[in-house]
């Protein structure tokens, strides 16, 4: 896979392990069943043995690093307007992985954390970061669509993200029913931004 770029990956497989050593180093103080799935008012529902979190979580997240570099890659051998996006969304794993895996640790360690929060801050950065890119595109991957009616549903699209990520973000300073309401918005969300470039294509 000549196509393929290791280095880029190999960087960003690193930063998802390195983790394991705050893991390690931390061994000791960490419970022998840990949490790993929390409910909208952040309270433990899911558990798995420590090893699991301290090890597999960063391995796993490694492999789907390699599908997410792998998928990028091939799109921008089709398509070289990609390679503007190619930085953010090799990194997106890798931050998350070191985000959540800290988070992780430290809600079994009896650190004073809001789960539902964090989770709320991670996906609100993640949704402004990707809408603040995605109107620099003027094609659509898969769609033959002219370069100029490709950058306005771009730009739409962009600003809706942009706006979702606000509101997740918003919401860490409100009531957790406040995160379920903007997690169903991503329905009308996605509805919106279909009907919208189907109306914009066909124009």
């Amino acid at each position: 896979m000549k196509f393929f770029k290791w280095r880029v990956f190999i960087i960003t497989s690193i930063v998802c392990l390195l983790p394991i050593l705050l893991g390690i180093a931390l061994w000791d103080k960490l419970p022998d069943v840990m949490a790993i799935h929390f409910n909208f008012y952040g309270v433990a529902d899911n558990f798995a043995p420590k090893g699991c979190v301290v090890f597999g979580l960063p391995v796993l997240m490694v492999a789907l690093q390699a599908f997410c570099c792998f998928m990028n890659d091939t799109n921008v051998q089709k398509n070289k307007e990609i390679k503007k996006f190619e930085a953010v969304t090799k990194w997106i794993i890798p931050c998350v992985t070191v985000f959540l895996y800290i988070v992780t640790l430290g809600y079994s360690l009896g650190w004073d954390l809001d789960i539902r929060k964090a989770v709320a801050f991670i996906v609100g950065v993640l949704f402004i970061v990707t809408g603040k890119y995605l109107p620099e595109f003027d094609s659509i991957n898969g769609f033959n669509i002219e370069k100029e009616k490709a950058r306005k549903i771009n730009r739409f699209i962009g600003y809706e993200t942009v706006i979702m990520g606000i509101l997740f973000l918003i919401s860490i300073l409100l009531p957790p029913v406040c995160l379920m309401i903007c997690l169903f918005l991503l329905i009308p969300y996605a509805i919106i931004s279909i009907v919208y470039g189907i109306i914009i294509g066909r124009k």
